[in-house]
């Protein structure tokens, strides 16, 4: 599995999206070809392999005609020159294409944003989280890079879902928040759970905030996600635990003084 992709900051060499590997790139420029008229992209053939098989001593087909469909059936993107003139070719503005020097793999950009192939961050739930917090969760990190607003609406959900498994409705995220700190909730965890509901909330909705104007804030929430889980469940869970393999006779001596003082 290749390393986590890391987004570029200069254009020479950067992780590759492909290989993980930090490589060199070279650039080209993306340009459009027209098709004939009443010709239309070729779709790879379901038995692909087995026609290879079958024209593989025609002396019609050359092995470079082979080559080309058996690059074609893999989906990756390759250089080929067509036939026919390229007079009519126009380039593309705002879309580029960069070859990694490692792996050889052509990435696919619009302005500075990868859009071929298509990366998750690095971003990993913490062990803890409840299952239908983690849906969400996971399905926000696979959109971040190409919606950052979706990826931020959804994680407003998971916060309210997350109120719920700690012991509120989970109807209204605020209503939650405001009745978690009249029970003596930490003040970040209140922080981190606004932080969360706001930038969620003007997501979707007209607001201050736009996370289109800054992707960066976006992948933050995640982490306010996983502080707050590892807040307000994991450490209680591994606090009980070890307070559980204490021998049970002390565990008795700790209650009768803590009874003795109510």
């Amino acid at each position: 599995m290749p390393p986590a992709y890391i987004a570029p900051d200069t254009i020479e060499a950067f992780n590759c999206p492909h290989c993980g590997a930090l490589a060199h790139q070279d650039w080209f420029r993306a340009c459009a070809y027209a098709y004939e008229k009443g010709s239309f992209p070729w779709k790879v053939r379901d038995d692909l392999d087995d026609w290879l098989e079958e024209i593989k001593h025609n002396p019609d087909f050359n092995e470079a005609t082979k080559t080309f469909f058996r690059k074609k059936k893999t989906g990756k993107i390759f250089p080929h020159v067509g036939d026919g003139s390229n007079y009519y070719a126009k380039c593309l503005e705002n879309l580029d294409v960069s070859k990694c020097f490692s792996c050889e793999q052509f990435s696919v950009w619009r302005n500075s944003n990868l859009i071929f192939p298509h990366v998750f961050p690095d971003i990993k739930p913490n062990e803890d989280m409840p299952d239908d917090v983690r849906v969400d969760f996971e399905e926000a990190a696979q959109i971040l890079t190409s919606s950052p607003r979706g990826s931020a609406a959804l994680l407003r959900l998971a916060a309210q879902k997350l109120c719920k498994h700690l012991g509120e409705k989970g109807k209204n995220i605020n209503d939650d928040i405001a009745a978690m700190v009249t029970k003596g909730l930490d003040v970040r965890i209140q922080k981190s759970l606004d932080v969360v509901r706001i930038v969620g909330n003007d997501s979707v909705h007209p607001g201050q905030i736009d996370v289109r104007d800054n992707p960066e804030m976006a992948k933050k929430l995640f982490g306010l996600i996983n502080v707050i889980v590892d807040t307000m469940i994991t450490r209680p869970k591994h606090i009980d635990q070890l307070f559980g393999d204490l021998p049970e006779g002390k565990r008795a001596e700790i209650a009768k003084r803590d009874t003795s003082k109510s």
